[in-house]
């Protein structure tokens, strides 16, 4: 069998490098935004912490879609499916990249941040201090569980729609194989509207997650309603996970790289 090491490394190598691309565009361009804002005499301490701010939104959302991209790619590739490893293992461990390689971009992102800040401390010790005084109310434990809490919600809520847009590609393609042409046109609407109205409702799910987690961190409450919210999206992601291993290995034909 195909040890998981190297399969893990082969898959997250060039999607390794696509996130760095893109953390590096996002650093060109903070750096040549700040210097257009110096050149108009508007430069201070804290604009690179503003137009990274800005900026962040490329690699985050960016480097998500291409992932997702990858993932599709790696589950239909005709030279992945024919290494000598099961279904289960080829579809874990090809998430798993994925997921390593978007918390690696997570990560970059609060280093910058903590650099950027690091330089504007003095333009933005009003604000910092005021958060810094918000935050000194609650306890060690509060904000370390606000904090994994959050951690754990982007990771399911990551998870969820990557297995999810895999097990409606998954349907799409298993579909040709049983319909005419016209009905197939006709499905494939059906499942981009799907996959649309469902990527909405788990946005909303982690914005409303989110949101539940400051509340509780404001007023020093429990977050016991939270591991049940995980729990039901960790089964989710198993149920479709064992759908599309089905799907894959029945019905959908690889295609040529």
């Amino acid at each position: 069998m195909t040890n998981s090491w190297s399969l893990f490394k082969a898959l997250s190598w060039p999607r390794f490098k696509q996130m760095n691309l893109l953390v590096g565009v996002e650093i060109i361009a903070v750096l040549v935004t700040s210097l257009w804002t110096a050149i108009k005499g508007n430069f201070s301490g804290a604009t690179l912490f503003y137009n990274l701010s800005a900026w962040m939104i490329l690699p985050l959302a960016v480097g998500f879609i291409l992932l997702a991209v990858a993932n599709e790619k790696t589950f239909r590739s005709g030279t992945f499916q024919l290494l000598p490893v099961s279904d289960w293992k080829m579809y874990t461990i090809n998430l798993v990249a994925s997921l390593a390689n978007i918390i690696y971009v997570w990560l970059l992102q609060v280093v910058l941040m903590a650099i950027t800040i690091g330089i504007g401390w003095q333009d933005l010790m009003g604000g910092l201090t005021t958060t810094s005084i918000l935050f000194s109310q609650f306890s060690a434990s509060g904000v370390t569980k606000f904090v994994l809490g959050t951690l754990l919600v982007l990771v399911l809520v990551t998870l969820l729609i990557w297995s999810t847009i895999a097990t409606c590609h998954f349907i799409t393609n298993a579909a040709k194989g049983f319909l005419p042409k016209f009905r197939q046109q006709f499905v494939n609407v059906i499942i981009t509207v799907v996959v649309i109205y469902v990527a909405f409702r788990l946005a909303s799910l982690l914005m409303n997650m989110i949101s539940y987690l400051s509340s509780q961190l404001v007023n020093q409450g429990q977050v016991d309603s939270l591991w049940v919210g995980s729990l039901i999206m960790l089964i989710v992601i198993l149920v479709e996970g064992a759908i599309n291993v089905f799907m894959q290995h029945k019905w959908v034909e690889p295609t040529l790289n």
